[in-house]
């Protein structure tokens, strides 16, 4: 039971999200292939992804999606606490599940929806989260056409 931790409480070491891709105006492309990741596992799709079991955890989450002859979307999503957390310190032994629960990751929980821009770098926080609706997200940079890859791939510029 000390091993499940917060997973007495709230259910799941697993959390539903779902990622989609859009343009700059906002309108849905389908079909770019995503690697989402954190420190505890990887997971590969394509767009759009709904209800995608991803691990909990107190790191952000990485979703990093590619489509052809579109630029690079990226995103980090922070984790927040649950709200499971409060109530579990009124458990006798809260405070030993809570410790528990920081070291697992099962006590965060990260944004339940995002719609994601091709050609920009997003970030994605919980405490954003607003009922049913996507989350909004922070554009932190937008990508040129340059910019196609991410990681040991050669950017090539054709002009």
């Amino acid at each position: 039971m000390l091993a499940s931790g917060c997973a007495t409480v709230n259910g799941n070491a697993t959390q539903p999200i779902s990622i989609q891709t859009v343009d700059a105006e906002g309108r849905v492309i389908e079909g770019m292939s995503c690697r989402v990741t954190n420190d505890a596992a990887q997971y590969v799709g394509d767009t759009p992804m709904f209800d995608l079991k991803v691990r909990r955890s107190s790191m952000p989450l990485v979703v990093e999606c590619r489509g052809d002859g579109r630029p690079l979307a990226r995103a980090v999503l922070v984790p927040r606490a649950d709200n499971a957390v409060a109530a579990q310190l009124l458990l006798p032994g809260g405070s030993s599940f809570m410790l528990i629960d920081h070291v697992t990751g099962f006590m965060y929980a990260y944004p339940r929806w995002i719609r994601l821009q091709a050609g920009a770098d997003m970030v994605f926080d919980r405490r954003d989260e607003r009922g049913r609706q996507p989350t909004p997200g922070l554009v932190t940079r937008q990508f040129d056409d340059a910019v196609r890859f991410a990681g040991s791939h050669a950017t090539v510029r054709t002009d």
